[in-house]
């Protein structure tokens, strides 16, 4: 009988140093995880620290001491996209009645174009140099067409704006600075001098449209007013369309990221002020733009018109903006639906 109370007793105690084991195991299992979890929470604290360092100490320094950045992202020469195309050949892209050449603005500077033929001739893929010169000559309507930033003229979303149904098509694009007013201000003159003097429309998409609206103010200083001016969306002025860029979205928690824009721009003379030269142009001013446009908000667009409607009078023309969402018919050309005139 005692020896079974003893080994009773035995068993308990042993339960006991188990169960104490187990308390033990259990509180320093917490203990490491409780370690763990604040070494992570640290290390989560660094990082978010260090963050906040690269954006509101490093970069701004960074930024202020390489101002030539904002330029380089405003053309964006650099990236041409689709790449390895064949500009020379446009009947590549699927334009029939096209040509491709340069235009030598003044010493080193050679600017590209094509230049599309009215819809009749579209069908036709290999026409005689004559017929592009001819055409020129024949007293038909010509749209100057300048397109935005990036890229070149073979984009595919610009080889799909092309419209045929127009009598002719300069498509055109120049990029620099200064110089692509410059350019586009020869390519208008050498069409005037082609051409005998036929009714020329300017037409700018995005970057585009600030070309435009500076070389219509250009021309109207000189006398020399085209037919009419077509603005695809365009935005008021670059500071802007630069802070309101999804690009810009991430950056603009930097402080002072708006004055260093406004810096780089005033420092570099990339002066894109449609708002201001918009003021001037005395033809009559088409505006285009897409009330769910991501890349160039529509409110920015909205903003030029009103300018440019405040400065009408009855010795200019008037001012159209016709706004819409973005449907795009893509194996025909872009499509605008749900139009609206204000």
């Amino acid at each position: 009988m005692e020896a079974k109370t003893s080994s009773l007793e035995q068993t308990t105690e042993t339960k006991k140093e188990k169960g104490d084991d187990s308390k033990a195991d259990l509180r320093k299992a917490k203990n490491i995880a409780f370690r763990e979890g604040l070494v992570r929470c640290i290390l989560h604290f660094k990082v978010a620290g260090f963050i906040l360092f690269l954006a509101c100490v490093a970069l701004p320094i960074f930024l202020k001491a390489n101002s030539w950045i904002v330029p380089k992202v405003i053309f964006s020469t650099i990236v041409r996209w689709p790449p390895f195309i064949n500009l020379s050949c446009p009947s590549d892209f699927g334009l029939n009645a096209t040509r491709n050449f340069y235009m030598d603005v003044e010493d080193g500077i050679r600017v590209g174009a094509w230049h599309t033929l009215p819809a009749t001739l579209a069908a036709e893929s290999d026409l005689p140099w004559d017929a592009y010169e001819d055409t020129l000559k024949s007293g038909k309507t010509i749209f100057l067409y300048l397109h935005g930033n990036s890229g070149t003229r073979g984009g595919h979303h610009r080889v799909q704006a092309v419209p045929v149904s127009v009598p002719n098509l300069m498509h055109y694009w120049a990029a620099y600075v200064e110089g692509v007013v410059k350019d586009a201000h020869f390519a208008y003159k050498w069409l005037k001098e082609k051409s005998g003097g036929a009714p020329i429309f300017l037409w700018g998409h995005s970057l585009g449209t600030a070309i435009t609206t500076k070389l219509a103010h250009k021309l109207c200083a000189e006398d020399d007013h085209p037919i009419g001016v077509i603005l695809e969306s365009p935005f008021n002025n670059i500071v802007d369309a630069a802070h309101h860029h999804p690009f810009a979205y991430p950056f603009r928690m930097v402080p002072g990221f708006l004055e260093y824009i406004t810096e780089s721009i005033a420092e570099h003379e990339v002066h894109f002020s449609s708002d201001h030269y918009i003021t001037e142009v005395t033809p009559h001013i088409l505006i285009l733009h897409a009330e769910d446009d991501l890349v160039v908000p529509f409110h920015l667009g909205h903003k030029l018109y009103q300018q440019a409607k405040k400065s009408r009078s009855k010795h200019t023309g008037g001012v159209e903006l016709v706004a819409f969402q973005v449907t795009m018919v893509m194996d025909t050309k872009p499509h605008l639906q749900g139009a609206r005139v204000t």
